[in-house]
């Protein structure tokens, strides 16, 4: 089953309507299309739904339901961040819209007299951030205990872009992401993954983009996730048409790499393993 659960449209920050990203992924052969428009952030950051346009999203996404039954799967879902007190997705806040699923991502970093700030946004921010805090090493331990948290609190089906943090990091130019100080940080969130009803996603929108020449998260984190009986699935991350099916061969070779055959899909409103050769 081909399936795409990481998409982004004009109620956010991508870039088409959800229309034409529907009618671009039947176009692509997906059986199946999940919406993840990015939840207002009360933080002011300018990527979420708008909150008087929650309503909208959720009966446009409905309307295509229709429009594509039997056709095409397509669900309602959305990426929730993890930043407390402010956003968490376990706080319920967005249970009235009756969402299908919802994707839990870290996106953004803090810390005491530093301004929160985006680890995958423009390089220049990044840096200007490591900077403030001290040092590229500071920056990654705290993105990954946030992680840690996020999978601790849980409310979400599927975790976003795991090593998201690697984002900038092309050629280890920020720090070392084959060090053993990072990977024992990173290692520290893959282990919180253990028996919990979680699915991570092989993400290629780092690929997609021209940032990465990897999916997230790296083969010696999904293989300890594979050691650990963590499901799997398969995103695009797409914020344009374009972006749909890129460099999904790479995310299949990446599972087939960590020794997975299956990939988790969403039937009936329940996750079920499909054959990775298929998707």
């Amino acid at each position: 089953m081909r399936a795409n659960y990481h998409t982004h449209t004009t109620f956010c920050d991508g870039e088409q309507s959800p229309a034409d990203m529907a009618q671009a992924a039947r176009a692509a052969g997906f059986d199946a299309l999940g919406f993840s428009s990015h939840a207002p952030f009360p933080a002011g950051m300018p990527w979420g739904v708008q909150p008087e346009a929650l309503e909208a999203y959720a009966a446009e996404i409905r309307r295509l339901q229709k429009v594509w039954a039997g056709t095409m799967d397509i669900h309602l879902g959305m990426e929730i961040d993890w930043f407390p007190p402010e956003i968490r997705p376990a706080d319920g806040s967005f249970d009235a819209l009756g969402l299908d699923y919802t994707i839990g991502s870290v996106h953004l970093v803090g810390f005491e007299g530093v301004k929160a700030f985006t680890v995958d946004g423009p390089s220049a921010d990044l840096e200007a951030g490591i900077a403030a805090a001290g040092g590229a090493r500071r920056v990654y331990r705290e993105y990954y205990r946030r992680l840690g948290e996020l999978i601790l609190d849980g409310g979400f089906d599927i975790l976003g872009h795991f090593d998201l943090v690697k984002k900038n990091n092309a050629g280890n130019r920020l720090f070392d992401e084959e060090s053993r100080d990072y990977l024992d940080a990173a290692l520290e969130a893959v282990a919180l993954l253990k028996d919990r009803d979680l699915v991570v996603e092989i993400n290629t929108g780092a690929m997609a983009r021209g940032k990465r020449d990897e999916p997230y998260p790296s083969l010696a984190l999904l293989q300890e996730m594979r050691a650990q009986g963590v499901r799997i699935t398969l995103s695009a991350d797409a914020h344009c048409a374009a972006h749909l099916g890129a460099r999904r061969e790479a995310a299949r070779a990446l599972a087939e790499a960590a020794g997975y055959s299956s990939i988790a899909v969403l039937r009936e409103g329940r996750w079920t393993e499909s054959p990775l050769s298929g998707s």
